[in-house]
């Protein structure tokens, strides 16, 4: 399950760089950009993402998550046996894809609140583009025991270097925005 999760969690972080990378422009944002100065912040990602870390939604969704896998774990040991090995691959994938789906599901909420606090941190201290220093973001992987099965889950780093020189640091407003410490 951990290569199948691997690839979902770099489309991830695509996303999330993405959203972290915010170039949010507005009609008057477009004139001052093509030729007016343009105001430029930056977010440090993982000091947000630590904070939303800490809540007790996330710890909510992250039991959801280790549940969901215990849930699929004790689905493939109910079917695995009798299964040939090619059928158990094919379940295994049938079950990875549904964890890694879960995983997306359960991460959105969090990626969009901290989309909407950077877009509404930047537009109230007049900010045209939001840059992140660093793309870093902590994805749910199962953990498995000593005989194979999933025993729970751990976060898995993943960065993505941004670099950012100037600009507006807008990270503590966006903290203060998400209501998270």
């Amino acid at each position: 399950m951990l290569k199948s999760s691997t690839k979902v969690l770099g489309l991830l972080v695509i996303a999330v760089a993405a959203v972290a990378v915010i170039v949010s422009l507005d009609g008057p944002s477009v004139s001052r950009a093509a030729g007016d100065s343009s105001v430029v912040g930056f977010v440090y990602s993982p000091k947000i993402i630590a904070a939303v870390e800490g809540s007790p939604e996330y710890a909510k969704a992250r039991k959801t998550y280790e549940d969901f896998a215990q849930k699929l774990q004790k689905e493939y040991d109910s079917q695995a046996e009798g299964m040939d090995d090619q059928t158990k691959k094919a379940k295994l994938a049938e079950l990875e894809q549904k964890l890694a789906a879960k995983q997306v599901e359960l991460n959105k909420p969090f990626q969009d609140k901290i989309q909407k606090a950077i877009e509404e941190v930047a537009k109230s201290e007049g900010v045209s583009v939001v840059l992140s220093q660093r793309v870093e973001f902590e994805a749910f992987v199962p953990v498995r025991g000593k005989d194979e099965k999933i025993v729970g889950s751990q976060p898995a780093p993943v960065s993505l270097p941004i670099v950012v020189t100037g600009g507006k640091d807008l990270t503590d407003l966006v903290i203060k925005k998400l209501g998270v410490k």
